[in-house]
């Protein structure tokens, strides 16, 4: 691979003392043997973040860089090619060793410590105005402290990339030629739905030295493109680990820039990465490959195809969530989501569509099983595809997506996708499906998809929620939805003879269920 990950650290001291040294860390990534390409979020404790910050365009003098500390690089030993004379003798030797099983020349426990200056460091004009139109809202990466100062600065570093010589200080070199060879190097993003990998090092422990973790792309935010969402699981630190699609090949696509985010009180749950070819092109000034970007195989367009043309957008006063359309101008989604439908109107968006809706049937508040039905035009959604659902009950571990709307822009609503998260089933029961799904506000009504081996796209659930504590903790990646043999049924036999007798067998009063729903402990009264 002509790239790795790596970690970059260095020591820092706020009043001075060397007693009260730290380590600062991020993750990186190794080109061409001597270039490392890191996230700026590693320059947050320095006074030099603060340059960044309060300037708009901030100009990086040789002053700038005179003061920034050397920098140290965390890489795996590299398997040496030249034959060791002692190789033989040294095999013995662990041999003999009966006292421990451990093999300590394993490359786990093998690394090496490279030194560096930092040369050049940037902002992306591409993701800062990503971050003005779309994350202006959000809390980027906080632990303890002051959290609006340092969302402060976490926004403004979150569009900073930082590069890093390994060889030389003379930062007379020219920064573009190592630039222009990794640009080289790096192929467009992936569509959605594509499966990537990532490698890190979170909390800046070499210990966990270029962890990989595996997701999927969930989306794509700007036309060039300027932000991946992802769902592979990252932590603080891994900030500047590379992004690779999956497969053999791992061609790099992309380098993550915050891995821990919160938005309206709540954990985001999702790893936000910047597609290299945008970036790079950006600094470079040269146009992006948008031609060449790879393409979804048919059997995955076809999927895409379904999703987006069965997924609506649902809003309500300030609530909004997701829903999915049954067809003949009927769309299913939570109760909770309409819950002020008295008060204010239903507006539904998709695929460069908007109608207002009136609900139809809803259960009651807090009762299982959170559903509504609404009603609008349907002249004005012959473009969607009504949607399958599952014959076949869920599978504990089996693989499943889910749809919603999380993010979306208000300026605009024409590009409007939904979000795709992967996962499989955690647990089942005939009333609640559980999922590992990363799943948020803007989740709920949003379908639970089976793909069959056919690629059919199949809705085997409506999500309700996530897991949330007393404390007002969020667990994206823990969430329950309503099967869909519990109401499908129902709601085809309505849709065929409008009997709204139909629909009130969809809300269920069995105790058991309801304690079931409100995540009560449920016994046995015998």
């Amino acid at each position: 691979m002509a790239v790795e990950g790596v970690m970059v650290s260095y020591n820092y001291s706020e009043d001075g003392e060397h007693a009260n040294i730290l380590t600062v860390a991020a993750s990186g990534i190794k080109f061409s043997n001597r270039w490392v390409l890191t996230h700026g979020s590693i320059l947050s404790p320095l006074k030099e973040a603060h340059i960044i910050k309060n300037a708009k365009k901030p100009i990086l003098n040789d002053e700038f860089y005179d003061h920034l500390p050397e920098m140290y690089v965390t890489c795996e030993k590299e398997v040496s090619k030249t034959p060791n004379v002692y190789e033989s003798v040294e095999r013995l030797s662990r041999e003999r060793n009966l006292d421990n099983d451990a093999d300590l020349e394993h490359s786990s426990y093998q690394i090496r410590v490279l030194t560096g200056r930092i040369v050049h460091a940037w902002q992306c004009p591409i993701l800062d105005r990503c971050v003005d139109d779309i994350l202006y809202s959000w809390t980027i990466g906080h632990r303890d402290g002051d959290v609006e100062k340092q969302t402060q600065l976490g926004k403004a570093l979150l569009s900073v990339f930082v590069l890093v010589d390994l060889e030389c200080d003379n930062r007379g070199l020219k920064t573009l030629r190592p630039l222009s060879e990794l640009l080289d190097m790096v192929r467009p993003p992936p569509e959605r739905g594509s499966n990537v990998e990532v490698h890190s090092t979170p909390f800046g422990c070499e210990v966990f030295l270029n962890a990989v973790t595996r997701g999927s792309v969930c989306g794509v935010v700007g036309k060039r493109p300027s932000l991946l969402l992802t769902d592979a699981a990252t932590a603080l630190g891994s900030e500047g680990g590379p992004v690779f699609t999956e497969g053999p090949t791992k061609e790099l696509v992309g380098l993550v820039v915050c891995s821990v985010s919160w938005w309206r009180g709540e954990w985001v749950g999702l790893t936000l990465a910047a597609p290299l070819r945008s970036v790079l092109a950006a600094k470079l000034r040269v146009a992006p490959a948008a031609a060449n970007r790879p393409l979804p195989s048919p059997s995955q367009a076809r999927i895409l195809e379904n999703i987006d043309s069965t997924t609506v957008l649902v809003r309500c006063g300030a609530a909004w969530g997701a829903g999915v359309y049954l067809g003949g101008g009927y769309v299913l989604t939570c109760a909770h989501v309409v819950k002020n439908h008295s008060l204010h109107k239903i507006s539904l968006y998709c695929q460069n569509v908007k109608e207002t809706a009136i609900v139809r049937y809803k259960t009651r508040d807090d009762r299982a099983y959170d559903l509504a039905l609404l009603y609008t035009n349907p002249q004005n959604w012959t473009h969607l595809k009504p949607a399958v659902f599952a014959e076949e009950p869920a599978e504990k571990g089996e693989s499943v997506l889910a749809a919603g709307y999380p993010y979306f822009n208000e300026i605009n609503l024409e590009e409007l996708k939904p979000t795709i998260t992967s996962g499989h089933v955690n647990n089942v029961s005939p009333s609640m499906i559980q999922t590992s799904c990363c799943v948020q506000s803007g989740f709920s009504g949003g379908p639970i998809y089976r793909i069959n081996k056919r690629s059919r796209v199949e809705v085997l659930a409506v999500i309700v929620s996530n897991a949330k504590t007393q404390g007002g903790a969020c667990y994206p990646y823990i969430n329950m939805a309503v099967p869909a043999r519990t109401f499908a049924r129902a709601l085809q036999h309505f849709m065929l003879d409008r009997d709204d007798s139909q629909l009130t067998t969809i809300e269920n009063n069995k105790e058991m269920i309801q304690s079931q729903w409100r995540l009560l402990p449920y016994r046995s009264k015998i």
